[in-house]
């Protein structure tokens, strides 16, 4: 009962420094009781034994001949920080003050001797002013005398061997990697069957700690280089591999390899990639694809099976593929933070651009014209009425002396070409005045906006966001790839669009069932990765020279993406921790930037350049042209009405009073 009540303190003791689910405290643990072994217990069945923490152990009753750290740390994992001091002081030894005094005393004389005849071997060979330069100073004299004090006591002290305590550091980081080529069979079922226990110093009075090794030597030195097994597989942009003839990896990019390389240098640790689609790991692979008919861009929602099972297996470190994270809980390995989050959207044709045969009457609405043609209508009669009041006969202007007169004066101002009269009362010449005032504004924002409209063509209505699709009866198809986190998420789904998607879409694994074609003609819309339809209208624009298609406004689902690493591995958060940091650094972002396509060629920016570099085509120009072919149709219109009322009204009158004074 006692050993109960004494296992129910020391958890109580250690419960509030035991680390939450998210969140591995830095934590260092100083045991001075003679209670190691319960306290490794309970400390282990509370998670304590973590890459963060640092435990020191003095063991004080054991002798040091008994004390077996392997079978204290039996149930220990790798990754534990974990060092403990062994009491070898003799019992038996009488030490004496004097003796101490006197061994002391030796050693300083002794040390004193030696430099004075270093100093005089040197001092003899060099002149005075040579001396003074390269002599030590008081410092230095003390440190080198210590030195030598320290050396003479290691070799000749015998009166301070009584008290002396021994160090020994478990080495474990990553050691069941290194010790796997070497171990076929594990020689004992336990936990820290990989443990290595090395002496790295001691501690005596006299000399106190005297140590070749850091006492937790992984907190500074992380996995001291030694060498991972990786698993990878081909899947760019995120793992591209490159191999020999003989299929060995020669060379390794993407963004997870690019984090990999960081990794391997900021937790010191070299690595050799397995490829696990390679026939030595996977002979069930079925028939190799043919590479036209192969999609482009990639997926990380379907894992392949060989990956997962050399992970569960815990034969590697990790597993550098980018994978969906998905459903945690019921996998059998775990997932790292997300390293990137890919959106989903819709590919469809890019719309139309708007005839321009109408561009010249663009600048202004239906309205704007209309009351331009109403005071043209007011201002003309105006004009005439002003004249025709006017008191005085010689302020008259014989040429305003008609309503049709007035208005094509009024009209010629509006075209800016004047007038070949100009009224000379005051109310006419404010009229005029007032009016041209009205023509300026007019001009000057019919210019200008007609400017912008040659310069920035205009689309007709397109789809921007998913719930306008089924509005559009043009779309007879509806597209998605085959394999990924999208169709899993419409399960769960809220969003009548998403369903009704899936419902009437076409699942497609190949190019010719992606039907791109049907895409570009308006008859189709697909779904995936905004990234991977970026490719398509990369690699259309690089055949085609032109835009033919446009991704959706709209991103939805987001999908994160993360690495593998074993379900029992000590170094999931020590990864995260790094994770974290490259994101902050914004590494993470720089490789997206320079791996996963971009809409450069299609993009705001693109358009800019073209409206920069825009020559102005006959698109622009018909409008111009059918305003002076309509010009000309109303002159020629015109002229048969002028034609027709000479010939039968003046004419006809002009007989008449030929006739009648006859």
């Amino acid at each position: 009962m006692r050993g109960q009540q004494k296992r129910i303190s020391l958890r109580k003791a250690l419960i509030q420094f035991a680390p939450t689910k998210h969140e591995l405290r830095r934590q260092q643990f100083l045991v001075l009781s003679r209670f190691h072994e319960d306290i490794i217990e309970i400390a282990e069945t509370l998670s304590m034994f973590h890459v963060n923490n640092q435990w020191m152990f003095f063991v004080l009753e054991d002798p040091h001949n008994e004390f077996d750290a392997n079978t204290v740390t039996i149930n220990l994992d790798e990754g534990a920080n974990i060092a403990f001091a062994l009491n070898e002081t003799n019992f038996n030894c009488v030490d004496t003050l004097n003796c101490t005094i006197t061994e002391v005393s030796m050693a300083l004389v002794t040390s004193l001797s030696r430099m004075i005849l270093e100093e005089q071997s040197i001092y003899g060979e060099i002149s005075d002013e040579e001396w003074e330069s390269i002599r030590f100073t008081k410092q230095e004299k003390q440190d080198e005398m210590l030195e030598y004090m320290k050396d003479y006591l290691k070799t000749n002290s015998k009166c301070a061997s009584c008290a002396r305590w021994r160090f020994e550091t478990a080495i474990t980081w990553g050691k069941s990697q290194e010790n796997r080529k070497f171990r076929a069979a594990p020689t004992r079922d336990a936990k820290n069957r990989n443990f290595d226990f090395i002496n790295i110093g001691y501690w005596s009075p006299l000399l106190g700690f005297v140590c070749h090794e850091l006492i937790f030597p992984h907190i500074e030195h992380h996995f001291r280089n030694i060498t991972m097994d990786i698993v990878t597989e081909h899947n760019p942009p995120w793992q591209i591999l490159t191999k020999d003839s003989r299929g060995v990896i020669v060379e390794h990019n993407g963004i997870v390899m690019e984090i990999l390389k960081e990794l391997s240098r900021a937790l010191n640790f070299s690595y050799y990639l397995h490829d696990a689609t390679a026939q030595d790991y996977d002979n069930q692979l079925g028939p190799s694809t043919n590479e036209s008919d192969e999609l482009m861009g990639s997926m990380t929602f379907r894992i392949p099976y060989r990956v997962v099972e050399m992970v569960q297996g815990n034969e590697f470190f990790m597993a550098a593929v980018a994978a969906t994270i998905d459903e945690q809980h019921k996998k059998r390995f775990n997932y790292t933070q997300p390293i990137s989050v890919q959106k989903y959207t819709f590919i469809l044709r890019q719309p139309d651009e708007v005839s321009r045969i109408y561009l010249f009457t663009a600048p202004f609405t239906i309205e704007t014209w209309a009351c331009l043609a109403g005071i043209l209508m007011v201002t003309a009669p105006m004009l005439y009425i002003v004249n025709r009041l006017v008191p005085l006969q010689e302020l008259q202007i014989r040429g305003l002396s008609t309503v049709k007169n007035c208005f094509w004066y009024i009209y010629g101002a509006l075209l800016q070409q004047g007038g070949m009269y100009l009224p000379r009362a005051d109310s006419g010449r404010l009229v005029v005045g007032f009016w041209w005032i009205v023509v300026i504004v007019l001009v000057t924002t019919y210019c200008g906006n007609l400017v912008a409209f040659l310069t920035f063509p205009k689309f007709q209505p397109g789809i921007d966001y998913l719930n306008q699709l089924f509005g559009h009866t043009e779309i007879k198809q509806y597209g998605l790839r085959n394999g990924t986190f999208f169709e899993k998420y419409v399960e769960t789904t809220t969003r009548p669009e998403f369903k009704r998607f899936i419902e009437r879409a076409t699942i497609y694994s190949s190019v010719q069932s992606e039907n791109i074609a049907a895409v570009k003609h308006g008859d189709r819309i697909n779904i995936d990765w905004r990234i991977n339809l970026q490719l398509i209208v990369q690699q259309h624009f690089d055949k085609d020279k032109e835009c033919r298609f446009a991704l959706g406004k709209e991103d939805f689902v987001d999908e994160q993406i993360g690495l593998i690493v074993p379900t029992s591995s000590a170094y999931l958060h020590l990864i995260n921790q790094h994770l974290d940091k490259l994101f902050r650094m914004g590494f993470i972002e720089r490789w997206h930037k320079t791996n996963l396509p971009s809409m450069d060629k299609c993009n705001g920016r693109n358009v800019q350049r073209q409206i920069a570099n825009h020559k102005v085509n006959m698109d622009d120009m018909q409008g111009c042209f059918m305003v002076l072919l309509f010009g000309i149709i109303l002159a020629l219109f015109i002229s048969c009405i002028e034609f027709w009322y000479y010939r039968f009204f003046v004419v006809g009158r002009d007989r008449k009073s030929i006739a009648f004074a006859n």
